[in-house]
């Protein structure tokens, strides 16, 4: 998921420790049960809620990240002609 270089979201998957996977890791090709939760992550730092580790928690995590975070970011400012 991508909205601009500060703004590159992905589904990051919560570890038994309670760290976060990197944006690197595909979480939906991971052995089932790696995770405990998903949650939606941007570069820019913004986190979401966490999810259930499930085909339809990612998908939640995407969904909140665009609507939850990205649709609220302000828009820039045409460029001068």
């Amino acid at each position: 998921m991508t909205n601009g270089d500060e703004h590159d979201g992905y589904v990051a998957g919560r570890y038994r420790d309670g760290s976060l996977s990197d944006e690197w890791t595909d979480v939906a090709r991971c052995a089932g049960g790696t995770f405990t939760r998903y949650v939606a992550r941007c570069a820019c730092g913004w986190s979401g809620r966490p999810r259930p580790a499930t085909a339809a928690g990612a998908s939640a995590a995407r969904q909140e990240w665009f609507l939850g975070h990205v649709m609220s970011l302000p828009l820039d400012a045409p460029a001068p002609v």
